[in-house]
């Protein structure tokens, strides 16, 4: 007897909370944050689904690139600019640099883990909550605003606020929680329009994951 899918994705939309908490505040450490949340909890749901994504793999077109490329522009520009005005004001350095320490980062580590961050997270969780989840919630006609949108996005923002509340100032969590939402509708849009996840990707880990990149650069040279 086959058992049901659907409940199975659903529940899995929950699994990250406990593998990154118990990367982060059991095992204190970067890595194994990255490890239990990529490897174990989302890379296992991408390979049994891959039906849902593999056909998904088409390029973007000239016109597309050149859009990415301008929003990845302005949107560093525009998170560099607003880092230096609001800064001070929702970040905290000491903080930050002691949550980082705690958990083993090393300065040594800031360009290697930067790289990995704008290349294989995006990658990894467009396949999952894009390519996997999205897909096995709803079809391809599913609207920008659908339950199955929301429910997607809303966990994918969800498990942000366990890395968001180590850095920020508590009343930013809020809009952070928002914005990331925001995001994830955003790509889901970008996603069902383009029936790819090549350009999705990118965008996360061009525009979006590049501006907190630029963040982390920001808050640790200062």
């Amino acid at each position: 007897m086959r058992l049901p899918t659907k409940p199975i994705v659903i529940l899995w939309t929950l699994a990250p909370w406990p593998f990154l908490a118990a990367g982060l505040y059991f095992f204190h450490s970067i890595f194994w944050s990255f490890f239990l949340y990529h490897g174990c909890c989302l890379l296992p749901a991408i390979i049994w689904k891959r039906e849902h994504w593999k056909k998904h793999l088409a390029l973007p077109s000239k016109r597309e690139v050149a859009c990415l490329v301008a929003g990845s522009l302005l949107f560093s520009l525009f998170t560099y600019v607003a880092f230096q005005l609001l800064g001070p004001y929702l970040f905290n350095k000491e903080r930050a640099l002691a949550s980082l320490t705690y958990r083993g980062f090393q300065p040594y580590w800031l360009v290697p883990l930067s790289i990995y961050f704008v290349t294989v997270n995006p990658l990894v969780e467009e396949l999952f909550w894009r390519g996997v989840v999205l897909n096995e919630l709803s079809d391809k006609e599913t609207k920008p605003f659908s339950m199955p949108v929301l429910w997607t996005n809303l966990l994918f923002a969800a498990w942000h606020v366990l890395v968001i509340r180590l850095f920020v100032a508590p009343p930013f969590m809020y809009i952070a929680f928002c914005t990331v939402m925001a995001v994830g509708i955003f790509l889901s849009y970008l996603y069902r329009r383009k029936s790819s996840l090549v350009l999705p990707t990118l965008w996360h880990g061009l525009v979006f994951d590049l501006a907190v990149v630029i963040i982390l650069w920001s808050v640790l040279k200062q």
